[in-house]
């Protein structure tokens, strides 16, 4: 069936499934399937729509909604939804797509397996392949072919196989450029550095980087550069005579005020009485 939705391409094309009682207790099934050309400006939001989303971006971008705001999904990407949950994307750009609802028993493992591990957008390790699978799905319905159930449920999960592997060389300049931003903010804590920078020293897109850094040391980018600002603190301040405005400006704080309100918050006592306890230590020893 061709779509009437505004600011969808009039050629694009989407099929509906219904899957037989034996395929809702044993497998994976498609219920909607097609290929849409989003035009600039396209936006949906919706509270529910029973089924799990794949959305593979032939060329341009597209955005969705993620812990209250918006993250970019590029060509070459994949998104996962879970649309039994309040979900939102849109475009600016526009852009070519091939989608497909599924479901089935096994369906909420595999995104919860697949989001844990990849996130709600994937860089594919190979497109080309993850799309070919979609397309020859598509192409079935599309011409009526007898695919049969547990073939279509073979083809999805092999799909679901392509969401879930990582390019291995790839992965290995991830983790070299996961060291280069350790290693830099390390040397470089007291300058104002922010998550693009960062990004971009890595060699990832903001929304990957932040995943990936925390995947790879436990702790956030912006967690990291704190614990980092706070230790040369604590440093200057047990080993300086340095004010605690001088300390708060040489370790990167914006301020006398934000630095205290930080190390409170962080070590349960402030830079002054930690600077008391540590010079009494000093004292004892």
């Amino acid at each position: 069936m061709f779509t009437t939705e505004e600011k969808i391409a009039r050629e694009s094309q989407y099929f509906i499934y219904t899957p037989t009682a034996a395929a809702k207790a044993l497998f994976l099934y498609p219920t909607v399937i097609g290929g849409f050309e989003y035009l600039p400006g396209y936006s949906l939001e919706r509270n529910r729509y029973d089924s799990y989303l794949v959305i593979l971006i032939e060329n341009g971008t597209m955005e969705i909604l993620l812990d209250g705001k918006y993250v970019t999904a590029a060509k070459g990407d994949a998104i996962l939804l879970n649309c039994y949950n309040h979900h939102a994307y849109r475009t600016s750009t526009g852009c070519r797509t091939l989608w497909l609802h599924f479901d089935g028993k096994l369906a909420g493992g595999y995104y919860e397996y697949l989001v844990r591990e990849r996130g709600n957008i994937i860089a594919l390790s190979n497109f080309k392949s993850a799309r070919s699978i979609l397309s020859n799905l598509i192409n079935g319905m599309e011409k009526h072919l007898s695919l049969s159930e547990a073939q279509m449920s073979i083809m999805i999960g092999n799909l679901l196989l392509e969401l879930s592997v990582s390019p291995s060389s790839k992965d290995a300049a991830n983790e070299d450029g996961i060291k280069k931003v350790t290693t830099y903010l390390t040397e470089n804590f007291s300058k104002k550095i922010t998550l693009e920078e960062m990004a971009d020293m890595a060699g990832l897109s903001p929304y990957h980087f932040n995943r990936k850094y925390k995947k790879e040391t436990g702790v956030t980018p912006h967690q990291f550069l704190l614990s980092t600002r706070i230790s040369a603190a604590k440093y200057n301040l047990s080993n300086s005579n340095m004010t605690i405005s001088e300390i708060a400006l040489s370790c990167g704080f914006i301020d006398e005020s934000a630095f205290c309100y930080c190390f409170k918050k962080r070590e349960g006592i402030t830079p002054n009485e930690y600077r008391k306890n540590a010079i009494g230590s000093a004292l004892l020893s």
